[in-house]
């Protein structure tokens, strides 16, 4: 029942389709389906320690103010930067991610991991997870094991989305991969801006 719940938990996760489902399509898009799946592994490294930020009951010291503040400001000016860069950078498709040289990808796995763990709204998910996790089953067993898939089910579906993207770039013109690119990139500027003024009026 444990591992039921966690798929269904983690594929409930489709429905917040926040920046970092926009940075995964568009890495994929640009630079191929090797620096999508590093994207995909960044997620997953930043949902991890999430998890056991809250299995070893670290949230109280994230709920302090000035914690939050920081983490949101980083967050904020995270997204908008790479969302001017969408915009300013030259637009290119790379059918072959295979030859994308390693510091590129590490880049990539990078700016994932950080767009994902510096979200706040990551981390009430993740949190409110593992709450209702803790009083649905009453042995940490059970609770670890449905957190262990969520976990799964998140990284598979990220993993699927990037081989979709992959599938889908060959019948992409560049024109309009330039058009995409400045949507995202204005998408996740909004996403920044949004963070930022939750922070400063509330």
């Amino acid at each position: 029942m444990a591992i039921i719940t966690g798929i269904l938990l983690g594929l409930s996760t489709l429905l917040f389709i926040g920046p970092v489902f926009f940075y995964l399509i568009q890495t994929t898009l640009e630079n191929g389906i090797k620096s999508g799946m590093s994207v995909a592994f960044g997620i997953i490294l930043g949902d991890i320690i999430c998890v056991l930020l809250a299995v070893y009951g670290v949230g109280k010291y994230l709920e302090n103010n000035i914690v939050q503040y920081w983490f949101t400001v980083i967050g904020g000016v995270l997204l908008i930067v790479l969302g001017i860069k969408s915009i300013l950078s030259p637009s290119q498709i790379n059918f072959d991610g295979n030859n994308l040289a390693s510091k590129k990808v590490i880049k990539t796995g990078l700016n994932g991991f950080l767009i994902n763990f510096i979200n706040p709204f990551v981390f009430a998910v993740w949190f409110g997870f593992y709450t209702y996790l803790k009083n649905k089953y009453t042995s940490s067993s059970d609770v670890n094991l449905a957190l262990v898939f969520i976990l799964l089910t998140i990284f598979i579906t990220d993993l699927i989305k990037t081989f979709l993207a992959q599938k889908v770039k060959q019948f992409i013109t560049l024109n309009t991969f330039s058009k995409f690119l400045k949507i995202i990139g204005l998408v996740m500027i909004c996403f920044g801006i949004r963070l930022l003024y939750l922070l400063f009026t509330t």
